[in-house]
């Protein structure tokens, strides 16, 4: 699994081909929202380019630590044993397995966000999962097609789907 502290470091993970950019998109649609010398109002990820990207990179919160700054760390799922560490909350599951959270592979839950990643174009390849732990936020983490079935991606989803309010 692949850890992002900061925003820079995305950028340094996507530099040697280790992430995609669209998960770069995704971290840099966060990021800009919350600068506080304005860029644009870019409101969808795929809008931005690598020029936000190079600007982005060159602001403090670039360099801010995601779980200071978010509430969690980045995470990028490479393995089906990764999904064994995205963790969600089942008061029922913990307090019959001595009180350990469900992950993705056990149980179908609802997460705080749990959705496709759009793509400009061809089909979704990357799936985000967040559950808020803290006031601040929690770890995201990105997991990729091949790993969907493990991670019972289609079950997850509906169930934050089903229980989120409209």
């Amino acid at each position: 699994m692949i850890k992002i502290h900061h925003f820079n470091e995305a950028c340094l993970h996507y530099k040697q081909h280790k992430i995609s950019f669209r998960l770069l998109q995704d971290q840099a649609a966060v990021l800009l929202g919350l600068c506080q010398n304005p860029h644009s109002s870019i409101s969808n990820p795929l809008e931005i380019t690598q020029a936000d990207i190079d600007w982005l990179m060159q602001q403090p919160e670039a360099t801010q630590d995601y779980a200071d700054y978010l509430g969690g760390y980045g995470y990028v799922c490479e393995m089906e044993d990764d999904l064994l560490q995205i963790l969600g909350c089942d008061f029922e599951w913990a307090k019959a397995h001595d009180g350990n959270w469900p992950n993705v592979t056990d149980i179908a839950m609802s997460w705080d966000a749990c959705n496709y990643l759009d793509e400009a174009s061809g089909d979704r390849q990357w799936v985000i999962f967040l559950l808020c732990w803290n006031n601040a936020g929690g770890p995201v983490y990105y997991v990729p097609k091949h790993l969907w079935e493990k991670g019972k991606v289609t079950d997850h989803i509906e169930a934050t789907n089903s229980t989120s309010i409209t």
